[in-house]
């Protein structure tokens, strides 16, 4: 197959972005011809033949759209695209494209890979949605709750989906993956018991529920260190500042580093916190952050929502669940890692069997080249 993966998201070397191309790289193992179609800021192409990178005319995505309007078709005719697949913001791109799909034997897949959270929903993305449940040949999702989610909320109904999660190259998240991280933060960290979190930081990830915890067990546990890989950590340093925590000597914060160079960083944690509330969108999410952690075999504690269920059993001998609902229940599982820290790291090594068998990109391509023959 020929697939055209369109995306409106910013791709960039060394980003969480980095994903598409995963599975990009993926379908291609299966023997399809991948093209993938992103947002660039720079007028350099740093990808190659195989991907497109868009500049915003203007710096508007409406432009952007009505330029897909006309190019899209022609694209996919000249070169052949059998599939194309699109995210919610590219659908009124794809106005054209319909027209023609069925005299050119295109198949078009709708992809949900989020739904917008922490804000209203905007109010031309129910129409994609049905724009997209009438006139695409299939839609997929990136959990069953997501798709729930669209069906019930919209009142929808697709008739053709697949699932596919998100993922984890165990290659680049792996124990055994080059270590770039500085000396000086090594050394920060050597004899201490250190808490790890990376990613998106705001009131509604739970992140302050770690802080919490911290101060409250610092004087029995002086060298605990919460180590915080993000762009928001100034966050961190006012909420500290506001509840009049002393914990500057139990924090590390780092401004975001390259996606191929986190590896190197969760690999220096003693324990990984996915500390994520009990909140409807996070219920229905795929958590990438927990599957790196998995990936790289390490101790867990996580939140006991469904999403991280899913993926998690209860039972696991390497992870412990919190209820995020009792502000005093992380203080309590932190300890008890930390009394039983060796032995939930020799199980880390199911939390990487997980994954293998489970969340890699391959995984993932292997549920969508299925869901495209079915078409």
């Amino acid at each position: 197959m020929n697939i055209l993966l369109l995306r409106t998201d910013y791709i960039k070397k060394g980003s969480y972005t980095s994903d598409y191309i995963q599975l990009s790289n993926s379908l291609k193992k299966l023997g399809h011809k991948v093209t993938l179609v992103g947002i660039s800021d720079k007028n350099k192409n740093e990808f190659g033949k195989e991907m497109i990178l868009l500049n915003l005319p203007f710096n508007k995505r409406t432009f952007l759209i009505i330029e897909l309007v006309f190019l899209l078709p022609l694209y996919c005719i000249i070169n052949k695209i059998n599939v194309v697949i699109v995210s919610n913001r590219i659908i009124p791109g794809t106005l054209f494209l319909l027209l023609i799909k069925k005299l050119f034997s295109i198949k078009i897949i709708f992809d949900v890979r989020s739904i917008p959270v922490e804000r209203s929903i905007p109010w031309d993305y129910k129409h994609a949605c049905k724009v997209a449940q009438k006139w695409y040949d299939g839609a997929t999702f990136i959990t069953n709750g997501t798709k729930d989610y669209i069906e019930q909320t919209f009142n929808l109904h697709y008739k053709k989906t697949a699932i596919f999660t998100s993922a984890v190259n165990p290659d680049l998240f792996s124990l055994d993956s080059a270590d770039t991280v500085p000396d000086n933060i090594k050394k920060m960290t050597k004899n201490r018991i250190v808490l790890f979190y990376h990613g998106s930081i705001s009131p509604n990830r739970g992140i302050y529920l770690i802080l919490d915890a911290v101060n409250s067990i610092k004087k029995d546990y002086p060298d605990i260190l919460f180590m915080s890989v993000s762009i928001a950590n100034n966050l961190i340093t006012e909420y500290c500042n506001s509840n009049k925590y002393n914990i500057n000597e139990n924090l590390l914060l780092i401004d975001p580093v390259e996606y191929e160079q986190m590896a190197g960083y969760i690999k220096l944690s003693d324990i990984c916190i996915v500390p994520l509330l009990r909140i409807f969108w996070w219920e229905i999410s795929s958590p990438l952050k927990l599957m790196e952690y998995l990936a790289m075999e390490k101790p867990i504690i996580l939140s006991d929502i469904k999403a991280h269920l899913t993926v998690v059993p209860v039972d696991s001998k390497f992870a412990l669940y919190f209820n995020p609902d009792d502000l005093d229940d992380l203080r309590k599982k932190i300890i008890e890692a930390i009394k039983n820290i060796d032995q939930l790291k020799i199980n880390g090594f199911m939390g990487r069997k997980i994954i293998l068998e489970n969340y890699t990109w391959d995984c993932q391509a292997n549920i969508l080249d299925k869901f495209i023959h079915t078409l």
